[in-house]
């Protein structure tokens, strides 16, 4: 009779082989359950920062003059004065020659909302040192700075038989003016000396000086 012992044995090993594999086989199909319990995280879109904040204007001081230089082309510049007085204020800007505008308005809680002819505009807010905003005149504009300055700088005007001459005296003494003639043309102002005085038509005259408020263009 032969012996079946070891062919058992194949038969069982191969046997046991076989049902592991289908045992590997089965958890291969299986569908993983590793992440059942994962968060789930949505994004939205950037987060909208809010603009910076302007700082808040600062009251004007009861009566001041400011005067401020706005460069044009061909080195030639306009020169602003700002004269306030409690919660008015007037403005004048010139080149020395062409170019001249008055304007009034309020100014109110630091801020400057002054208006001339022709739509003429002047903007501004006082940060406690200067004077900046934008002087609008004849369909164009300019950002300026203007600094306070003390007498006997500031705004000056004399009007006789419908000649008005006005003048803008800088901190440094410097005087810019145009004198506006019965027909509307202009020219340089005649000139302003240091006490205020001028010859007009071969007559000394003493200009007045505008505060804010005043009424002049």
């Amino acid at each position: 009779m032969k012996r079946l012992g070891p062919w058992l044995t194949l038969a069982a090993v191969a046997v046991l082989g076989l049902v592991l594999l289908v045992i590997n086989m089965s958890k291969d199909t299986e569908p993983s359950t590793a992440n059942t319990n994962a968060v789930v995280t949505t994004t939205t879109g950037p987060t909208t920062q809010a603009p910076p904040t302007t700082p808040p204007s600062v009251p004007f001081p009861g009566k001041a003059d400011y005067v401020g230089t706005i460069p044009l082309a061909a080195g030639r510049a306009i020169t602003l004065e700002i004269t306030v007085a409690g919660d008015k204020a007037t403005a004048y800007a010139c080149d020395g020659k062409a170019i001249e505008s008055w304007l009034q308005g309020s100014a109110t809680n630091g801020s400057l909302q002054l208006t001339g002819k022709n739509d003429a505009e002047l903007t501004g807010a006082f940060n406690g040192k200067t004077v900046q905003g934008i002087l609008r005149i004849g369909g164009k504009q300019w950002d300026y700075t203007a600094a306070p300055v003390q007498p006997p700088a500031g705004l000056y005007v004399y009007s006789d038989a419908g000649t008005r001459q006005s003048w803008i005296v800088d901190a440094n003494g410097g005087v810019t003016g145009v004198q506006r003639n019965p027909d509307g043309s202009t020219a340089s102002a005649v000139t302003l000396a240091p006490d205020a005085t001028a010859l007009v038509n071969g007559k000394k005259v003493t200009a007045n000086k505008v505060s804010g408020g005043d009424s002049v263009g």
